[in-house]
């Protein structure tokens, strides 16, 4: 049975379900922990989820880690709340579970990677051994000394809410009027940028092109406007190929989406998230990506192995 680590409101997870159902397949929804019931011990562990499935340590063939994060933000005070301390005991329950998977080859294309998490810093720095890289800053104390000048773009580094359900997005950003006191991270805008992204699955390459900022003026970082129908498969030259396998076989991911911009005729890169959303470039299943993370998952449901507890 596959165990898929998600939450209440992840849309991957809705398509992919019933093409992993001839597995078995238990979907845990983190933010809605208390309606599940569980126990863990040194004889094994069960799990019985609302509508009555159970999935133990004698079941569970695979584990994939889709989005298990709480989206409803709460405001923690400074000594803390009960609810905080009872989603990081969640938290840390199941991040165990996904960790032990992971030693065992249980877990399926999302695992931890060899030498740790592939930050921003990292990826930035390696990704100029593949790409066409624009100039970027971490800065804090001084940006307008960091990167002088204008045509400068803003991305944060985390997905950290900066007040109830607000998230700041890619924008335009001036270094000299930015709080100085804070951490930004500063990339150079690319004009006229063709947004470009790539899924990749196991050494399988699905590109897609956002229609709408083809020849745009303006950095299309800064589009938040997209729609499935917006986006639409294209070709990547054997050279283009040749680095994200690259890229990926560096970093020892089996799974990542890219974000490219591709200007000049180049693919730029922006960044490279080890488990970003992909349902939607491939909603009704025609384009094979679907197909190509499900026959993944179950490859290793279907490979004999199950946890040794």
């Amino acid at each position: 049975m596959v165990f898929v680590a998600t939450c209440s409101q992840d849309r991957t997870s809705d398509l992919l379900l019933p093409r992993l159902a001839p597995a078995g397949v238990f979907r845990f929804d983190i933010d809605r922990f208390r309606d599940y019931v569980w126990d863990f011990s040194p004889a094994g562990f069960r799990i019985r989820a609302p509508d009555g499935a159970e999935i133990s340590d004698r079941t569970l063939s695979a584990f994939y880690l889709r989005k298990p994060m709480f989206l409803d933000a709460i405001d923690v005070p400074r000594g803390g709340c009960p609810e905080n301390w009872c989603r990081e005991e969640v938290r840390d329950v199941f991040e165990g579970l996904y960790r032990e998977c992971a030693a065992q080859g249980l877990c399926a294309l999302v695992r931890p990677a060899r030498g740790g998490p592939w930050r921003k810093l990292r990826q930035m720095r390696l990704a100029a051994r593949f790409f066409p890289v624009p100039e970027w800053h971490l800065c804090c104390g001084a940006p307008a000394e960091a990167a002088p000048g204008g045509g400068w773009v803003f991305k944060t580094l985390t997905q950290t809410p900066i007040g109830p359900g607000v998230h700041p997005f890619v924008r335009d950003a001036d270094p000299a009027a930015l709080a100085p006191r804070n951490p930004w991270f500063l990339q150079r805008k690319v004009a006229g940028g063709e947004e470009t992204t790539v899924v990749f699955v196991r050494g399988r390459c699905f590109a897609f092109r956002l229609r709408s900022s083809a020849g745009s003026p303006v950095d299309s970082r800064i589009v938040s406007a997209r729609s499935p129908d917006d986006w639409e498969p294209v070709g990547l030259d054997p050279n283009e190929l040749a680095a994200v396998r690259g890229f990926m076989a560096e970093t020892d991911h089996d799974f990542g989406r890219f974000d490219f911009l591709r200007a000049g005729g180049r693919l730029v890169f922006l960044e490279m998230n080890p488990n970003g959303q992909f349902a939607w470039l491939d909603l009704d299943g025609s384009r094979g990506l679907l197909d190509a993370v499900c026959a993944e998952i179950l490859a290793v449901a279907r490979s004999g192995r199950r946890l040794a507890w």
